[in-house]
């Protein structure tokens, strides 16, 4: 599921489907119909605008690189979550995609449902009046039973019929559902006040048929009237709750709930969903119905086993128990939604946990063996240079490796030193410092497993004094410096060696990349570039258009917004994002201390890395969203500032 989700993302070209056809607006969510399988999809007019963008075909990340430029990205989230239901609901298909065509019924009898909106609505109250006011009978016999059943079968036919009537006299199509039903579910594609009359018409005709039972014959009046109560329901999507939420303001559209998008499924977002349901007046709607209808049903059992409700007999037997069990249900609802958050996020934060005291373990306290032959090719072919070589190549290269330990705290390498030997770390981590011009060294790079050890001098010739310390115990596979000289230093590009000796482990270890997978880690470095910066440069320049993405290498940097310091960036941080996601000038200058260095991407690149990799562009909408205190998509008219 997740592969085929990285696919649609990513990759595979999409198109409006060829027959679609729209509905009405109500609530704030109109109704997108494919005619020809007979899908339909809720969405808000901004995303209906979105999936507009495929009437050429495209792919999803060059589809958001054109809402990115033209400032008119929704949340991204939403935006992945658009496109997963779309694709689902067939409004999005591939190029070249033959529909399954879904023919509609020839459906001749036709009623308008607003000449019969009264009459159904009377129907309706002098049904359920003959109802509550008689009194329903058990069956005295089988026979009595089975007539019963006959004519609530009967009814629920019937009822279906008139509602298919009611929708083909509002101009929606009606199919053959299962057992040769009738689906009307072209309902949804009817006005709020349409849709009422269609949901109220089986129940009018069968609370009409269970009142007259009630009235003239009482003993054939038990199905219709269970038939009544199940078709009455609260929950389960009974027809009066789509009736209350079909006209309700504002609605939900499909994108913003039933997530399919994996990262969209959080407790921020069901927590969300949560806060929606209990400010919006419908759901207190539905409570206050279900409510009644408990009464009701109440009311019915009393009726059929000769102790009504209205009586003190049976208040004072089951008055108590009713109370509690309402009282109960709530309170087990709310203990198990808590329980069920605090599971996940405790889940979460419990397997984060073990890991890491796992790799703590094993880095600190558990003695290594000797790597054997397999080992050593095992680790070549997990670095991310050596892999690049030939498999003879590397089988070579394992095979003149050779293991050594070290405790921690070691320094492997001195400042000004020759290079001795290159090493492949197979366990451990080791610091990489670098001089400050008053003496002082500090930590500018953090190697872990599969990093190399010994080749900064050769990937950043500009800088070439580098200390390499222990962190912890490491066990290594060196070589030679004059064979790692030969076999590898003069054998791969000054940029490639950069790229994945000097920027790949760096990027690896920062907060913004610790999600993302490693090609996308890799392609990032190789789209950045170093930049060298003197103390006071200003490298951002506030209410100026920004043409780099930056992250902060070494050293670090200040933040001025309007002339006052407002906080610094430091190794690792970054910035620059909020003016190129959003295609505005930069809202704060950034000015560069002594010995700053910064990996620039530039914009097209740097938009077109972000609209390929999703996890990517999340991570960077969260982290922008929590800067400007607000959520950067969708964007607001006046964040743009024109040079």
């Amino acid at each position: 599921m997740n592969m085929e989700i990285n696919l649609l993302l990513t990759a595979k070209p999409l198109r409006l489907a060829p027959q679609l056809n729209l509905g009405g607006e109500a609530g704030g969510v109109l109704t997108v119909k494919n005619i020809s399988e007979r899908t339909y999809l809720q969405v808000t007019s901004r995303q209906w605008r979105v999936l507009q963008f495929f009437r050429e075909t495209q792919t999803v990340p060059h589809l958001l690189e054109t809402l990115l430029d033209q400032r008119l990205c929704p949340a991204l989230g939403e935006l992945y979550e658009l496109v997963l239901k779309a694709v689902r609901a067939r409004i999005l298909v591939e190029p070249g995609h033959v529909p399954a065509a879904m023919p509609a019924v020839n459906w001749g009898f036709t009623l308008r449902p607003a000449k019969l909106r009264h009459a159904l609505g009377t129907l309706l109250a002098l049904g359920l009046g003959l109802t509550l006011a008689l009194h329903p009978e058990l069956p005295p016999s089988w026979f009595d039973a089975v007539l019963s059943l006959a004519l609530l079968a009967i009814t629920l036919v019937a009822g279906g019929a008139l509602a298919a009537s009611l929708v083909r006299g509002a101009g929606g199509e009606v199919y053959l559902g299962r057992y040769w039903q009738p689906d009307t579910s072209d309902l949804i594609l009817l006005t709020p006040r349409e849709q009422r009359v269609v949901l109220a018409a089986p129940i009018a005709l069968l609370a009409a048929v269970t009142g007259f039972l009630a009235w003239h014959r009482a003993e054939w009046s038990l199905f219709p009237l269970i038939g009544l109560l199940v078709s009455l329901r609260p929950i389960f999507r009974g027809p009066i709750s789509r009736m209350i939420w079909c006209g309700a303001s504002p609605r939900l559209s499909d994108v913003a709930h039933d997530f399919i998008f994996p990262l969209n499924r959080t407790p921020r977002e069901r927590w969300r969903l949560l806060k929606f349901g209990l400010r919006h007046r419908a759901t207190w709607k539905e409570i206050g119905y279900g409510f009644v209808w408990t009464l009701a049903l109440g009311h019915f059992v009393g009726v059929l086993t000769d102790e009504p409700p209205w009586t003190l007999t049976f208040w004072a037997t089951r008055g108590p128990w009713l109370f509690l069990a309402v009282l109960g249900a709530l309170c087990l609802l709310g203990v198990a939604y808590l329980g069920s958050e605090a599971g996940l996020y405790l889940r979460e934060r419990a397997i984060a946990r073990h890991n890491t005291l796992r790799e703590w373990h094993r880095r600190w306290f558990r003695r290594p063996a000797a790597p054997a032959a397999d080992d050593r090719l095992r680790a070549v072919l997990r670095s991310p240079l050596l892999r690049q070589f030939p498999p003879p190549e590397q089988a070579a290269l394992a095979a003149l490796l050779e293991p050594h330990t070290a405790g921690p705290w070691r320094v492997l390498h001195d400042f000004g030193a020759p290079v001795s030997h290159v090493s492949l770390i197979l366990s451990g981590k080791v610091g990489v410092y670098r001089q400050l011009p008053s003496g002082r060294r500090t930590l500018v790079q953090t190697l872990c497993e599969d990093d190399l050890v010994g080749l900064h001098a050769a990937a950043d010739p500009q800088f070439p004094r580098f200390l390499y310390r222990t962190l912890t115990p490491v066990v290594l596979l060196r070589l030679d410096w004059a064979q790692a000289e030969a076999l590898i230093v003069r054998r791969v590009a000054n940029s490639r060696l950069s790229t994945l000796v000097h920027k790949l482990p760096f990027l690896s270890r920062i907060s913004l990349c610790q999600n993302w997978h490693v090609q996308a880690i890799q392609r990032f470095a190789e789209l950045s570039t170093v930049h060298s910066y003197q103390a006071d440069d200003t490298m951002l320049l506030e209410g100026s258009f920004n043409e780099n993405f930056f992250i902060v290498f070494e050293g670090d940097a200040r933040i001025h917004r309007q002339g006052r310091p407002v906080g610094k960036v430091s190794g690792g941080a970054f910035f620059g994002e909020i003016g190129l996601l959003q295609n505005s000038n930069a809202t704060a200058s950034v000015i560069a201390n002594a010995g700053t260095r910064v990996l620039a991407i530039q914009r097209r690149e740097f938009l077109r890395f972000v609209a390929h990799n999703y996890s990517v562009a999340l991570e960077l909408e969260r982290v922008s969203s929590e800067r400007l205190g607000r959520p950067i998509f969708p964007m607001r008219e006046g964040d743009f500032r024109s040079t």
